[in-house]
C-alpha cells in the first residue's frame, strides 16, 4: 500500500492521528536523532498525502508527548529521550514494538513495584466495600477465563485497576493507564507462550484474600510476589539487553537513497483505534 493510500483510506478526521502514529514510531525507534529537524511542512505534508493542517495537528500530538518541539528558525525538532513523556501509553507502546527488551521489562517492573504493593496494602487497610466488590468481580472473571486468552488479559487489567482504585487514593488510581500500558506489553509476550501459567490464578487470589481480610502486610507481600513472578515470566521471553535501534540516517522517515530525501514511511493498515 502506498504512503498516500495508507492515510487516505480512512475518514479525514483520522488522518492527523495516523500521521502522528507513523512519525512517532519512527522517532521512538531511533530513525531520528535528538536535535534533528523533520522535513519542511510543505514537503512532508505533500509526501504523506495529507493537508498541512492535518500535519500540524499531528505535530501537536507529538509535541504533547514530548517527542518534538517547534521553533520559527529550525522547524520541528526531535527532543532528547529524557524529555519524552515516558508515561504516555503510545510512547510506551512504541518503545516496545517487536520483542520486548529485557532492560525495558526491568524498568516497567521497577515502576510497578514502587506503586502496586503499597496500593494493595492501602486497599486492605481501608476496605472500601464497593471497591472491594469490584476487585472480587475482576478476580472471578480472571479465574473463569482461559489464561492464554484475551479475556484473561482484560480481566487481569481490570484486577490491577481495581487494586489501585481500592487504595482510596485518587492519585494512585490515576496511575492506572501507566500500569495498564505496562501490563498490556508484558501480557502480549507472556500470554502468547505455550508454557503453563498455573500460578496466575493462585497468586492473584492471594492478593485478593489478603486485601479482603484487611491484612495490609500480607497484601503488600502477595503483590510483591505476584510482580516478581510476572517479571520472571516476561524476562523469560524478552530480548536480552536494550532494544536495538536503527542508526539515524539524517534522512526523513525511510531508508531510501539520498536523492529521495524527505520521504516519510507510513505503515500500511494503521488503525486509528490504536491512538
Amino acid at each position: 500500500m502506498s504512503k498516500r493510500s495508507a492515510v487516505s483510506g480512512h475518514a479525514p478526521r483520522y488522518r492527523h492521528t495516523e500521521v502522528a502514529v507513523a512519525i512517532g514510531r519512527q522517532i521512538v525507534g531511533g530513525a531520528w536523532a535528538p536535535g534533528q529537524a523533520l522535513p519542511p511542512e510543505d514537503a512532508l505534508s505533500r509526501e504523506l498525502g495529507v493537508s498541512r493542517s492535518s500535519l500540524r495537528e499531528a505535530i501537536k500530538i507529538l509535541a504533547g508527548k514530548g517527542l518534538v518541539k517547534s521553533s520559527p528558525r529550525r522547524g520541528t525538532v526531535v527532543r532528547a529521550q529524557d524529555q519524552w513523556n515516558l508515561f504516555d501509553a503510545d510512547v510506551l507502546s512504541w518503545r516496545s514494538e517487536g520483542q520486548l527488551s529485557a532492560d525495558f521489562v526491568r524498568e516497567l517492573f521497577e515502576l510497578r513495584r514502587m506503586i502496586e504493593p503499597d496500593a494493595a496494602a492501602l486497599a486492605a487497610e481501608r476496605a472500601i466495600p464497593a471497591r472491594l466488590n469490584a476487585l472480587e468481580t475482576a478476580m472471578a472473571a480472571l479465574a473463569a477465563a482461559d489464561t492464554h486468552s484475551t479475556h484473561s488479559i482484560e480481566a487481569d487489567l481490570a484486577f490491577h485497576r481495581a487494586v489501585l482504585a481500592a487504595s482510596g487514593n485518587q492519585l494512585l488510581a490515576a496511575l492506572a493507564p501507566v500500569i495498564e500500558a505496562s501490563l498490556t506489553l508484558a501480557f502480549r509476550v507472556t500470554r502468547a507462550t505455550p508454557d503453563e501459567l498455573d500460578h496466575v490464578i493462585p497468586m492473584h487470589g492471594a492478593v485478593v484474600d489478603a486485601i479482603i481480610s484487611g491484612d495490609a502486610a500480607a497484601a503488600r507481600a502477595a503483590m510483591r510476589g505476584l510482580l516478581a513472578r510476572s517479571e520472571h515470566d516476561a524476562l523469560a521471553v524478552a530480548r536480552p539487553g536494550t532494544a536495538a535501534r536503527p542508526q539515524p540516517t539524517g534522512r526523513a522517515l525511510s531508508q531510501e537513497p539520498p536523492p529521495r530525501r524527505g520521504r516519510a514511511a507510513l505503515p500500511a493498515g494503521v488503525d486509528p483505534g490504536d491512538v
